[in-house]
């Protein structure tokens, strides 16, 4: 059976342990991001699924656990999934991002599916993970790596208020970062940025590369 780490509040816990029963063997349960850490890094479960409202942070627990226990699958289970939050988790070294009221079956699902080394996504949500890749192509312009972030969420549709506030920086320094993005792609304004294509191709059809929950 595949031994599974939970980390998330009490009664999200039960609720997990009811749906999964017979299926895995809970070998550790958590409710904050250290004591996480260090249940994975004792037990190397094979599945861990990660609440991302976790005590202590649910990223940090996201990258302490893929430290300690390299060979879990880890699955965050949102309570509010956002696309950034997904970028940030896929990062931090997570395989599974998914809706925390998803339901036992789509839960037992998604824990065999990650175990096969499977991606669990939300299809409305790949998208992003595709721009996020087509940002990173962009490397080749000899952009930072806080300009390709500023640049992808631009394309994705994000103000520079929310691209502040996501980052965590002052509105006019994102303002500086799409200046000098202007400069280094060429084109003339921020609608120009959004809109440039740096001869990307389409994106092939992902046969089996995504679990839908």
């Amino acid at each position: 059976m595949l031994r599974l780490l939970i980390a998330d509040r009490a009664p999200t816990r039960i609720g997990i342990r009811i749906a999964l029963d017979g299926e895995v063997v809970v070998c550790a349960e958590a409710d904050g991001a250290e004591q996480a850490i260090r249940a994975a890094k004792r037990e190397q479960p094979d599945v861990c699924l990660i609440g991302s409202e976790l005590a202590g942070e649910g990223l940090s627990a996201v990258r302490g656990i893929c430290r300690a226990a390299p060979r879990a699958a880890v699955v965050v289970l949102a309570a509010d999934p956002d696309p950034q939050d997904l970028l940030d988790c896929v990062r931090a070294g997570a395989v599974g991002y998914v809706p925390g009221a998803i339901d036992g079956a789509g839960l037992h699902r998604i824990v065999r599916a990650v175990s096969d080394n499977e991606a669990a996504i939300p299809r409305a949500m790949v998208l992003e993970l595709l721009m996020e890749l087509r940002t990173a192509a962009s490397g080749g312009d000899g952009l930072t790596s806080r300009e390709s972030e500023v640049l992808g969420m631009l394309r994705r549709g994000y103000t520079t208020a929310e691209v502040a506030d996501r980052l965590k920086i002052a509105p006019v320094t994102v303002r500086r970062h799409i200046s000098e993005l202007v400069h280094k792609l060429g084109v003339e304004n921020r609608s120009g940025l959004v809109s440039a294509s740096p001869g990307w191709c389409d994106p092939p059809v992902m046969n089996g590369a995504v679990h839908k929950p």
